[in-house]
């Protein structure tokens, strides 16, 4: 839901003075652009580390997963930005008239609904990928062609579920000279019952299998039997990089609760007796805000729990800041091959998964 979808039951401009304040204005714009500066620099950075193969060992199934999830992430924040941007400056106005003011408007619907529905769905086919990798580690369950043909079919599907918008928009003039991008009043019901089961389907189901997914990764991880005959320095460095998979997964499934959820939440509530609630746009504006910024936090996640992510940012950022790493060894390169000394469930090698 962008924020133009609560338009439905705003009220006019005239009515609707306080949200036109200055300052809470530019803290919305000022909060708009740090999500896009993070995100497009997060996410930019974690597609070229998969591209680059920079430390070697990044094209794995698993990557190309969190790539295309990358790439969703980047699509919605990088249109999505500008046009709320746009609509929290002219409170929600929709400025372009006529038959292409039509058109634009449907197609604003679409393009930042389709990347986060396909960012919730690269969410759940990396948690199973990863599931099948520590449950069944030995069998090459998801492969790089198998891995293509997925990305494929959730782009595919999540357009299919996010094609009925250009039928349920319009750009409606709610009071002369003031049109609003929103839901066409006499398909409300209809849209009501598409919003409620497309965000049942793609949002909400799919949040409770990765939480439950990440749960069943954490126990497994947490009660793996190390290998025998370990030294006491490898038990540590294996429990040390144990923990460091539990905190990454405790982050994502935080990340997903707290910041996704509430504008499932909120699109509930909005279309049942507490319809009033489309009217609050600081409200909604957070709801919003939240599901921006999970896909700004996602990258820096990995950034920070993940040795071979954060190894690959270092390797494309000296050669544009070589300055800025001076003096810095080689600890997260020996780092990247702990998982293979110490016997830690995890991702495969790539020549495994090509194979």
């Amino acid at each position: 839901m962008s924020s133009s979808t609560i338009s439905t039951t705003l009220p006019s401009s005239d009515n609707n003075s306080t949200s036109l304040n200055p300052m809470t204005t530019g803290v919305k714009i000022a909060a708009y652009l740090v999500v896009l500066i993070f995100s497009l620099i997060g996410n930019s950075l974690l597609v070229a580390i998969v591209y680059k193969n920079a430390n070697k060992r990044m094209r794995t199934p698993s990557n190309y997963f969190i790539v295309n999830m990358a790439l969703a992430d980047i699509l919605v924040v990088a249109y999505a930005v500008p046009q709320n941007i746009v609509l929290t400056v002219y409170n929600f106005r929709w400025l372009v008239g006529g038959v292409a003011g039509q058109i634009l408007c449907r197609f604003s619907f679409f393009v930042t609904q389709l990347p986060i529905l396909v960012s919730t769905g690269s969410l759940l086919i990396v948690a199973l990928d990863r599931y099948f990798l520590v449950f069944y580690p030995m069998k090459r369950i998801i492969t790089i062609q198998i891995a293509r043909r997925i990305i494929i079919t959730v782009w595919s599907f999540t357009a299919v579920f996010t094609a009925p918008l250009f039928a349920l928009i319009a750009v409606v003039e709610v009071s002369p000279g003031i049109r609003h991008c929103t839901i066409e009043f006499k398909k409300l019901g209809l849209a009501v019952s598409y919003f409620l089961f497309c965000y049942t389907t793609i949002i909400a189901i799919p949040l409770v299998i990765i939480i439950a997914l990440y749960v069943a990764i954490g126990f497994k991880i947490s009660r793996a039997a190390p290998p025998g005959n370990q030294l006491p320095s490898t038990q540590e460095r294996r429990e040390r990089i144990t923990h460091k998979v539990l905190a990454m997964l405790i982050a994502i499934v935080t990340a997903l609760i707290l910041l996704r959820l509430p504008l499932v939440i909120g699109l509930i509530l909005c279309f049942s007796r507490f319809h009033y609630l489309c009217g609050k746009i600081d409200l909604m504006f957070i709801t919003w805000f939240l599901t921006l910024t999970n896909s700004t936090l996602n990258p820096w996640i990995y950034f920070i729990f993940n040795d071979k992510f954060r190894h690959g940012a270092r390797l494309i950022l000296e050669k544009f800041f070589p300055c800025c790493f001076k003096g810095v060894n080689g600890v997260e390169a020996i780092q990247n091959s702990t998982h293979q000394m110490v016997g830690l469930p995890g991702e495969h090698s790539e020549t495994v998964h090509q194979r």
